[in-house]
């Protein structure tokens, strides 16, 4: 088994190092068992929605507006919710999230 992507493989070795085989899976929605044959190379199927749950729950982007580093369910969750106008600060965000080449097609998730 290869890894096309070796970032999500590195993101999930970190975090089962953090924590614990059982509790990424939880985070992930998979099975224990799907990590441990992941991780150790013998997953009988492709990876590729192993791999996309890893990248986003775990994988972060730099935001244009901040210039932090956020994670991708954040960034997706600011960039197709209303506009926030309540909160000039936040609104100031929500434009820049409109031009971000970051940004998400509505009904996509990163």
């Amino acid at each position: 088994m290869t890894h096309a992507d070796p970032d999500w493989f590195a993101m999930l070795r970190e975090a089962v190092a953090a924590t614990s085989q059982t509790d990424v899976a939880k985070l992930l929605d998979v099975s224990r068992t799907t990590v441990s044959l992941v991780l150790s190379g013998k997953y009988p199927g492709k990876t590729d929605r192993v791999a996309a749950r890893v990248l986003k729950t775990f994988g972060q982007v730099q935001c244009t507006h901040t210039g932090q580093p956020i994670s991708l369910t954040v960034c997706v969750s600011f960039a197709n919710r209303r506009a926030p106008i309540n909160n000039p600060m936040e609104l100031s965000h929500w434009r820049t999230c409109r031009n971000c080449p970051l940004r998400p097609v509505k009904g996509e998730s990163k």
